[in-house]
């Protein structure tokens, strides 16, 4: 009853009171306790609540709102995009040496030309048999079984052993679903010597940085 009959009158109330009265409903939803720890552990994350304070401050309320959504999509994709790969030279138990590329995600659309580059360039610089460890991916798109198979046919062009180690067998398949040339999936560590003998693998000079 009270909105509909003193709504009307709301016109004749300063703005400035009006505000003061959301902004005193609203104020206890704001978290100030957690900008601390969030400072402390990873300082990119109060970008998007401080870029959506800032917008909303200089833009209309609702397009504030729309900028921090949007910003935040941004860091999801990039982080999406860019996954953590770790590039290690190692040797087998039978004496060859050989590069060991580990990615600590999924492998799929926004991420599978990075790790595609970083393959690329890694092996190439290295010039050695390469083993793609798989124990964190697990899964993979149709872009992704693509990238695989112009992989192996790149390393195949150059004579260079490329293997996959401990691929679960959901993307296995997934992958295989392309036919891949020279698509070899291992999942015990001394079997890698084996492989290689069977490739009749011969080092060659190692390109330099």
């Amino acid at each position: 009853l009270s909105l509909l009959f003193f709504t009307p009158y709301f016109s004749y109330i300063p703005k400035a009171s009006l505000a003061a009265v959301i902004i005193a409903a609203v104020v206890f939803m704001v978290e100030v306790k957690v900008v601390k720890p969030m400072w402390r552990t990873k300082k990119s994350d109060l970008i998007p609540g401080l870029g959506t304070f800032i917008a909303c401050l200089a833009l209309p309320l609702e397009m504030g709102i729309l900028f921090g959504v949007g910003l935040n999509v941004v860091f999801i994709l990039y982080h999406a995009a860019r996954p953590k790969i770790s590039v290690e030279r190692l040797t087998s138990p039978g004496g060859a040496e050989y590069l060991i590329i580990t990615p600590d995600r999924c492998l799929i659309f926004p991420s599978v030309d990075y790790v595609r580059n970083l393959v690329t360039k890694q092996s190439i610089r290295q010039s050695l048999p390469v083993v793609i460890d798989c124990s964190h991916v697990y899964g993979a798109d149709f872009t992704a079984a693509t990238v695989i198979d112009s992989i192996t046919q790149d390393f195949a062009r150059r004579d260079q052993p490329l293997f996959f180690y401990n691929l679960k067998p959901s993307v296995c398949a997934i992958f295989e679903g392309l036919s891949p040339a020279d698509f070899v999936v291992y999942y015990r560590e001394e079997h890698l010597d084996d492989l290689l003998k069977q490739r009749a693998y011969k080092p060659k000079e190692v390109i330099s940085a």
